[in-house]
């Protein structure tokens, strides 16, 4: 199946109850993407918990479906390697990045960043694990991330290691919501100062980084064993995706 095939979406009622409620939503003319009313802003983070409570169940009735859990597993083994190598010297990723244009080599960066992580699956989990890759990548040549000039980059910091593992697999639920209810749901609304759907996805994807075990606390729980930063996400993996996908045992807590 490649990207443009249409995806089957979740058939419980929960799915059929986040899709009305989505479809029903008209938001207010004074919401902003960053500045939601109060009623939008709970509506949102409503809709987005429905949303991760329909895809829980679909992976509870079948954990292969959609192939998300398998991708979210090889994606954040590749995630951890790069960012590893981000806090060596001389980072493989960073060799050989055009010149002396810093834009061009930030946006160089990005591509081999998104490819080294994301892969190049045709399946449309494949694309929303690129798309998540691509938010990690471009908050790293952010003009206050470490990789802001490429020419001289910084150390990415055991901090920053840690909330970029999150924010990923967060990003990467986020933006498989995004999809099923791009490909699933009509929103009869007039045009808007934002898009719904970006909207409740944003909201799942924070909703999803609040759940997920940090590699840092973890790491200084083991003190004075000192383990590796990298070492600690690799342990933690299966147990940060199932709390990603709501498998695990907070994720069965779905208020917003």
């Amino acid at each position: 199946m490649g990207t443009s095939t249409r995806l089957p979406g979740p058939k419980r009622g929960g799915w059929t109850g986040a899709k009305h409620r989505l479809s029903e939503w008209v938001p207010d003319n004074d919401s902003r993407p960053d500045s939601l009313t109060e009623d939008d802003r709970r509506i949102a983070e409503e809709v987005a918990a429905q949303f991760r409570r329909a895809l829980r169940d679909a992976l509870l009735d079948d954990p292969e479906r959609f192939g998300l859990r398998d991708a979210a597993l090889d994606a954040g083994q590749r995630l951890i390697a790069v960012l590893d190598g981000l806090r060596r010297p001389d980072p493989v990723v960073l060799r050989g990045l055009p010149g002396p244009d810093p834009a061009a080599s930030g946006d160089e960066f990005v591509r081999r960043f998104v490819s080294e992580v994301g892969g190049d699956g045709r399946l449309v989990v494949d694309a929303a694990t690129r798309r998540a890759a691509r938010e990690v990548a471009e908050r790293l040549v952010d003009p206050a991330g470490p990789l802001a000039d490429t020419a001289r980059p910084k150390r990415v910091t055991g901090e920053l290691f840690c909330a970029l593992y999150q924010l990923f697999f967060g990003e990467l639920v986020g933006e498989f919501v995004h999809v099923l209810i791009a490909e699933h749901i009509k929103l009869a609304v007039p045009v808007l100062a934002f898009d719904p759907t970006d909207t409740v996805a944003g909201f799942v994807a924070d909703q999803v980084v609040k759940l997920l075990p940090d590699p840092c606390g973890t790491a200084a729980a083991r003190e004075p064993e000192r383990p590796r930063l990298a070492e600690v996400a690799r342990d933690l993996l299966s147990e940060t995706v199932n709390e990603a996908l709501g498998l695990g045992d907070t994720g069965l807590e779905f208020a917003a």
